[in-house]
């Protein structure tokens, strides 16, 4: 079993959702391929977890639109001293896009196809 930890890349594997996975709600269909971050671990043997914090690049069109409408929208709506602060110069603002996701359904990806860290606007 390979050794997880915070930090590390990983990729969720190619496979079909079962009717398991939609009573556990740890793996749909639009997770396929994806890559990401493991932020967090939780738990031990078959029933782990891991917090994966994906990368907007590899997000399927549809659901990376819909994410760039909620990050703008909830940029709009901060308050005007944090938005002053974020129309500096500077990092932008980044809605993360986190799933919980089993042990079982993620590999380590390879340094090769680490996507650049840019955002497509």
């Amino acid at each position: 079993m390979i050794r997880w930890k915070e930090g590390d890349r990983a990729q969720i594997v190619d496979r079909a959702a079962t009717a398991a996975d939609t009573k556990s709600r740890l793996f749909y269909n639009h997770y396929r391929n994806l890559t990401g971050t493991v932020l967090k671990l939780y738990g031990t043997g078959d029933t782990a977890q891991i917090a994966l914090d994906i990368d907007l690049e590899t997000l399927p069109e549809e659901i990376a639109v819909r994410h760039r409408e909620t990050r703008d929208r909830m940029g709009e709506n901060l308050p005007g001293a944090t938005r002053r602060t974020a129309a500096n110069p500077g990092p932008e603002f980044r809605l993360r896009y986190v799933i919980l996701i089993g042990f079982a359904d993620i590999k380590r990806q390879s340094a090769a196809r680490i996507p650049a860290t840019t955002v497509k606007a």
